[in-house]
């Protein structure tokens, strides 16, 4: 039961943590919301409509609380439904080896990099039609948020894994034999 709500719980902890904790700790240009991390996670460990979902209320609840109402919202939903799309693999777990893991590793990185910097860039255009004020300082910051979201995505992965999918989730039992009976 608990195994089924870690998806939620940690979509509202990290919206708390986004809206609370972060603000007075830093709010810098170079924050990220933590929410976007855990939505990556969980597109990319539990495939794409549990990504959908996850980040459309992830995304809702950053918007109600900081009145972007929208924004954030369509952000979320696209970058969970294409990391779960684009990277999800169920049978990923049972293939191991330190060269197709440091490959998989590079993969994920590329992908949550490119979707975090499209999501920004066009939430940069947004904002551009709304204060028609362009600095290039804007792209600088942009790359540096997106290399954030991808070492925290990456670093992240494994304690994620570990909570909504648990440890030995497809390993066969070994205490159930099969019987041939004739």
């Amino acid at each position: 039961m608990l195994r089924r709500l870690a998806p939620a719980l940690m979509i509202l902890a990290t919206v708390i943590l986004d809206t609370t904790v972060l603000p007075i700790v830093y709010s810098g240009v170079y924050a990220i919301p933590l929410t976007v991390v855990a939505v990556f996670l969980i597109g990319m460990l539990m495939g794409r409509m549990r990504g959908l979902l996850y980040g459309t209320i992830g995304g809702l609840l950053i918007d109600i609380t900081s009145g972007t109402l929208g924004l954030m919202t369509f952000f979320f939903m696209a970058v969970g439904f294409l990391i779960g799309l684009i990277l999800y693999n169920p049978g990923e777990h049972l293939r191991s080896g330190r060269r197709v893991a440091r490959k998989k590793r590079l993969q994920r990185g590329v992908w949550v990099f490119v979707l975090y910097t499209l999501g920004e860039v066009t939430l940069f255009v947004i904002q551009y039609f709304n204060t028609a004020e362009l600095q290039l300082a804007y792209f600088g910051n942009i790359a540096v948020r997106a290399l954030i979201c991808t070492a925290l995505t990456i670093l992240l992965r494994p304690l994620a894994y570990a909570i909504l999918l648990g440890g030995d989730r497809g390993r066969i039992p070994t205490r159930h034999k099969e019987v041939k009976s004739f």
